[in-house]
């Protein structure tokens, strides 16, 4: 089954009843009175990043409080079929956000990438560090700090349904990124690599979560570190079972009791429990279950379907009676610390190098712009502050940007603890590259012509692989050329600036194919014309990749040793191929020959006959 098909299936429907009030929680931090503002009054902004070749939009709200100041960040990732404003108005995290000062993001995920725009949690493309759509998210969060002033050790992960698996996988790659994840009616770190695999994963759940939280952090790599985790499920989700939320606290235990002190010693255990219960007031009873001294906390809903917990109906997928899941999550992630495990905070800028040096140099360029560390390179090409231009390029990891013309390129890095390097100017003048030229033979045992058996025949009814390539008609039906090159020696970066097609008669015409006007047109192949590069009655009618790309008039001579030039045309240019055989069909067009029932033709030679004479820079 594809992956369009597949994840999810529609989310359940979300109740419709009027939003609840957050209830309180024994023993936690509580918010205060009034969380949410009436109406979110900060600004959206939107943009894209780009990480590993992968792009993603996305929204950006920044709330009017503790500007000037550095801020936490919420990476909010919507569920399947949902927008950044559904997920938004759904959750009331901008609302929430107003009253308590952090900023949020919300990537979106194109149906380009996914028909129903899930995150593809089940692909192993996308589950490990440094490529597909975990690359892109880790640049969004980039792209962010380079806008606005974020506190990087208050940066947070959560998400629904596909989101909310996407979000493990984000805490389990990218630890240094971000300190907790939320997650509301997702799976546990690799749940599944596969679609069959995904659904079995949904139903019954995925594998062994001892097993996965040892993976997890494995995959935590050099980052590792204590990633606290808040999970939100019903008992009464068919989309999701809710074995799924059991699993994702078992194996985030696991991960940290790995991440404290880089041991599997049962220092933290799911043995080490608490347990207390509530009910919202009109809505939905519910369990907390908070393990190994907080460090994951599991809500469980009774009688809650596939839905964000506490949402509002002014969004898809939501049980307004629920525990409000925004405002705990919150709850969580502003309690702050690691809980033990991690690394020292990093306090040392990046280092930026830039290949090659400023000088001369043939255009095009390639500059590469690295760093020594994870993080972000942001470079102008016009002179810009690439600390703040609207026209800056950002290189997640580092990158590279090709300068076709003079130039100065600025850049600098950000690491993903926010430390930037020195800005560094670049000045390069470019001269135009020098052509190279080259020629090719044709290859004598590919050349020939192929005939039509009738004159309204449009297939190829017969082929002549030697005495010369004929071209024209016997008695009206048609004769196609054939002309073959072995043009795999260009370099494959080259750019074909021109290119000459000559020939010669090798016998004297017979007849006369040039009447009333006719024309000599050659169709360009990047490769076969038919289903070999040998002869073959298939290569009459056969695609072309550029028709009509070299056309000859009719010479003043018509004696053996006539030579007729011609250059292609940019199609033709186009059409070379670097890696193989570039083939010519050769035909006469218009004119009176075809139909006067004679046999009008000419014969070129081929081999050293024929030349192909390129230039390429």
């Amino acid at each position: 089954m594809n992956r369009a098909a597949l994840l999810f299936l529609p989310l359940l429907a979300a109740c419709a009843q009027a939003p609840s009030s957050s209830p309180a929680v024994p023993g936690a931090t509580a918010l205060p009175s009034g969380a949410y503002s009436a109406q979110a009054t900060g600004t959206t902004t939107t943009g894209s990043a780009t990480g590993s070749g992968v792009t993603r939009a996305y929204t950006l709200y920044t709330p009017p409080l503790g500007t000037g100041s550095a801020r936490p960040l919420v990476v909010m990732l919507h569920g399947c079929t949902q927008s950044a404003a559904d997920f938004a108005a759904g959750t009331r995290m901008n609302d929430l956000a107003d009253t308590q000062g952090f900023l949020v993001v919300y990537p979106e995920q194109p149906s380009s990438a996914n028909q129903s725009r899930c995150w593809n949690w089940f692909e192993p493309a996308h589950q490990a560090r440094g490529q597909g759509e975990p690359a892109a998210i880790r640049a969004v969060v980039e792209a962010v700090r380079g806008r606005v002033n974020v506190d990087p050790a208050r940066v947070y992960v959560a998400g629904l349904s596909a989101g909310a698996a996407m979000s493990v996988i984000m805490g389990a790659t990218y630890p240094d990124v971000f300190s907790a994840v939320g997650v509301a009616s997702g799976l546990e770190f690799r749940a599944a690599t596969g679609s069959a695999a995904a659904f079995t994963a949904m139903s019954s759940g995925g594998p062994d979560p001892d097993a996965q939280g040892t993976a997890a952090y494995g995959a935590m790599g050099s980052f590792r570190r204590t990633v606290r985790t808040i999970v939100f499920h019903g008992s009464s989700d068919y989309t999701v079972s809710p074995v799924n939320g059991d699993q994702v606290s078992a194996q985030w235990v696991q991960t940290n009791d790995w991440a404290d002190d880089g041991q599997d010693n049962g220092s933290r255990s799911v043995a080490q429990v608490t347990t207390r219960s509530g009910t919202v007031s009109g809505g939905r009873a519910y369990s907390v279950k908070s393990f190994a001294g907080g460090v994951v906390e599991q809500w469980s809903v009774t009688g809650m379907g596939h839905a964000w917990s506490g949402g509002s109906t002014a969004g898809s997928y939501t049980d307004p009676k629920g525990p409000d899941a925004s405002a705990e999550m919150w709850r969580f992630f502003s309690a702050g610390g690691t809980g033990g495990g991690g690394t020292t905070p990093d306090t040392t800028a990046p280092v930026l190098s830039v290949s090659p040096a400023p000088g001369t140099y043939a255009a095009p360029l390639t500059v590469t712009l690295s760093m020594n560390e994870p993080g972000t390179v942001y470079a102008t090409t016009d002179g810009s502050d690439p600390t703040s231009s609207a026209t800056r390029l950002t290189l997640a990891g580092g990158g590279s940007l090709t300068l076709g013309s003079s130039g100065t390129v600025r850049a600098s890095a950000v690491d993903v603890a926010g430390n930037v390097s020195a800005t560094q100017t670049s000045a390069y003048t470019l001269t135009a590259a020098p052509d190279t030229s080259v020629s090719f033979g044709s290859v004598a045992s590919q050349d020939g012509y192929v005939a039509a058996n009738t004159p309204s025949a449009t297939t190829g009814g017969y082929v002549v692989a030697s005495g010369g390539i004929g071209v024209g008609d016997n008695a009206d039906a048609p004769w196609k050329g054939v002309l073959s090159f072995d043009t795999a020696s260009l370099p494959d970066e080259a750019t074909v600036t021109g290119a000459v097609l000559t020939v010669r008669y090798s016998l004297a015409l017979n007849g006369n194919p040039w009447a009333g006007g006719a024309a000599l047109h050659g169709d360009v192949k990047g490769g076969c014309l038919g289903a070999a590069c040998t002869l073959g009655t298939d290569d009459f009618a056969a695609a072309v990749t550029a028709a009509s790309a070299v056309t000859f008039s009719a010479p003043a001579s018509t004696g053996v040793g006539t030579t007729l030039s011609a250059p292609l045309n940019a199609a033709g240019l186009a059409a070379i191929n670097r890696t193989g055989r570039t083939q010519v069909r050769l035909a006469f067009v218009g004119g009176t020959a075809r139909s006067n029932g004679l046999s009008d033709y000419l014969t070129l030679g081929e081999g050293a006959q024929v030349t192909l004479a390129i230039t390429y820079r």
